[in-house]
């Protein structure tokens, strides 16, 4: 039978604590032994690590080596080397300077059209006809509802005789005592 019954206690390996149990579910003292486990194994690696001294000597070594590399290189090879390396910063140059364009290309339309940076962030599109019809359809979406000119507003649902434009608190006030006097 390899299946345990409930008061058995499970099989403690070799460092003194069960496989494959949950460390909430283990017994104090297998809980210590599965710590102090972890903990002399993160110890022995620390002692295996290189300390500072030996990780300077190290880095010089390398160095060393890379300059000697350096040196062994034909001319030929040189030169190469020094065109990959000045073909990748044109190519890195190049694609900000797209990115440039682009970016003033999109503010330029939004500055155009009237929307805001923010908006302008948001503009799909790579050619200037792309851009200003994505603009005209953001416009739409954030124009007023109804404009001040609309003949179509709702009437007002203030009733009564008294009910006017009020200038200030003051004259309400004064509109109240009127009307109720001073109770």
């Amino acid at each position: 039978m390899s299946e345990e019954t409930p008061n058995t206690p499970p099989a403690v390996n070799e460092h003194g604590f069960p496989d494959n149990t949950p460390t909430a579910d283990m017994a104090p003292e297998h809980q210590a032994a599965y710590w102090k486990h972890h903990a002399r194994k993160h110890e022995q690696r620390a002692a295996q690590a290189p300390d500072a001294a030996e990780l300077d000597s190290l880095r010089a070594a390398a160095k060393e080596l890379a300059d000697r590399k350096a040196a062994e290189l034909s001319d030929a090879e040189r030169l190469q080397e020094e065109k990959s390396a000045a073909d990748d910063a044109r190519t890195v140059a190049e694609r900000e300077r797209d990115e440039a364009r682009a970016e003033l290309l999109r503010m330029r339309v939004a500055a155009d059209k009237g929307l805001t940076p923010a908006q302008a962030g948001r503009l799909q599109g790579s050619t200037k006809e792309e851009l200003e019809a994505d603009a005209d359809e953001l416009k739409k979406l954030f124009a007023p509802a109804a404009s001040s000119t609309d003949t179509t507003r709702r009437p007002s649902t203030r009733t009564g005789s008294d009910v006017g434009p009020a200038k200030s608190v003051t004259t309400g006030e004064e509109r109240y005592k009127a009307r109720f006097g001073n109770t």
